[in-house]
């Protein structure tokens, strides 16, 4: 049978009640109240796709249709108690969520409650207006929900089911009996608010959590923890992790990661055109994090590809030139010294794996020998008593400076002056693999920050603090900048 279309256009604002509630006086109850159907997850594609229609965009004013990627979801929602999803901006995720909030909201089970949390109020309040808009489209609907806006509260006034919008706040879910509760943009969602609503599952039959959104710029949160455990095969029984992302690493103009990232790419609902825009115009972890999915702090190499390799090569200081070295690494891994000159030419000195501090003094010994060292700045906290000494030696010892302020501005402009191929260096290849490793984590500000991972990086560490101090000590000397 053809669906009917709203022939006269959305019942803009006819949920919106300020009065009095009245009773609902049904003569029978809904149709769909008493489907029987082969599996939950089929009953909800089926109720979405025969009572909703799209309120705008692509395909707009037709019947909803339940996508692939979406049918999968749906599976993995109804099996477990708590799901997880991990999907770039743009790919539905507001839409189809609002429809799922929507079914429960209306199967027929009385006294339903349906939760929407998000970081402030007014973003869970957007679920709650695409729900309206759904409502507004439908003949069947609109006559049997009302919508409260002095406490923000739809109500589905056959079974006195309800659904409203909450702010992030632990505050804010003491209490609640859900049957669902939805977190949007969950990767911007404190741990312990989520770990709240995990405490509250056993309060309603059949209650579930979904935790939904792009991935955020730390990992204090749920979608994070969550996809660790998942990479590492330890999630938790009843919990579901469903991500969509592109390969770490990859370049960022790749369209075939792109639809890898997005399924709404393949379903058509998602413009090609505008992603390309997106990762010419926007900021490189942003692209990665809005549009692949990645996690800013795995989302691969820290550097455009090949910039390192482009920069101009600088021979090594010739012997008694002014230079800077910085000392990074720890005990238990690798140590390594590079240099900058005061001109800003990068040079790599050496490296050896868990040093004593005789191997480190006798090569920085050896560095003071063939070249001025204007100063020798080293990470912060590391052998004491070896700096200690060296200082006492004459050596201009620097403790490298531990703030956030320091790193970000010293992270934000190496990375500038090698992506515009400003910065000269002498294309060492234990420095340029080093290089390639490294990863930043990014704020939600956007001020980045050099990750010292697993990997070897103290090389490339290093070179960022040789450079950085010598770019300072050559903008004092001259009392203007210096061009690097």
């Amino acid at each position: 049978m053809a669906k009917t279309l709203v022939r006269d256009g959305p019942k803009h604002g006819a949920l919106q009640r300020t009065g009095r509630r009245k009773p609902l006086r049904l003569t029978e109850l809904p149709r769909w109240h008493g489907w029987r159907v082969a599996s939950e997850h089929e009953r909800i594609i089926r109720w979405c796709e025969d009572l909703l229609l799209l309120p705008r965009g692509t395909g707009g004013g037709e019947p909803f249709k339940v996508a692939k990627y979406q049918r999968l979801f749906l599976k993995e929602y109804i099996d477990s108690l708590a799901t997880f999803a991990s999907i770039p901006a743009g790919n539905g995720k507001t839409t189809f969520m609002a429809a799922v909030a929507l079914e429960r909201l209306c199967r027929g089970d009385d006294y339903v409650e349906v939760d929407i949390l998000a970081t402030k109020e007014d973003q869970a309040q957007r679920l709650i207006e695409a729900v309206i808009r759904f409502v507004e489209c439908s003949p069947e609907l609109h006559d049997l929900i009302e919508y409260w806006a002095r406490d923000s509260t739809l109500e589905y006034r056959p079974t006195g089911s309800i659904m409203r919008a909450h702010p992030a706040k632990l505050s804010s879910v003491q209490g609640l009996e859900f049957s669902l509760a939805l977190v949007d943009e969950i990767g911007f969602v404190p741990s312990e608010l989520v770990s709240a609503l995990i405490a509250r599952l056993g309060k309603g039959e059949n209650a579930r959590i979904v935790g939904f959104g792009t991935p955020g710029f730390g990992t204090d949160n749920m979608l994070e923890s969550m996809r660790g455990l998942a990479h590492t095969g330890e999630l938790p029984p009843g919990v579901s992790f469903i991500e969509y992302a592109a390969d770490g690493g990859c370049d960022i103009f790749d369209r075939a990661q792109w639809r890898k990232a997005n399924p709404a790419l393949v379903e058509g609902f998602l413009r090609e055109d505008a992603l390309a825009l997106q990762a010419g115009t926007l900021l490189e972890h942003e692209f990665r994090a809005y549009h692949l999915g990645q996690p800013v702090e795995s989302s691969g190499p820290w550097l455009p590809f090949g910039a390192w390799e482009n920069c101009v090569e600088a021979l090594p200081p010739r012997d008694g030139t002014q230079v800077v070295l910085a000392l990074w690494g720890n005990y238990a891994r690798q140590v390594a010294i590079v240099g900058a000159t005061l001109d800003g030419a990068v040079f790599f000195g050496w490296q050896a794996e868990k040093p004593s501090d005789d191997d480190v003094e006798s090569a920085l010994h050896a560095a003071a020998e063939q070249w001025e060292i204007v100063e020798l700045t080293h990470k912060p906290h590391i052998r004491f008593n070896l700096m200690a000494k060296l200082a006492d030696q004459g050596l201009p010892v620097v403790g490298w400076p531990a703030d956030a302020k320091n790193d970000a501005e010293s992270t934000a402009a190496l990375y500038q002056a090698i992506a515009e191929g400003e910065l000269a260096h002498d294309h060492d290849q234990t420095l340029t693999e080093q290089v390639s490793r490294l990863t930043a984590k990014v704020d939600r500000k956007g001020n980045p920050r050099l990750v010292e991972s697993e990997a070897s990086v103290s090389a490339a560490l290093a070179a960022r603090a040789a450079w950085w101090r010598a770019k300072a000590l050559a903008e004092e000397s001259v009392g203007e900048l210096v061009i690097y």
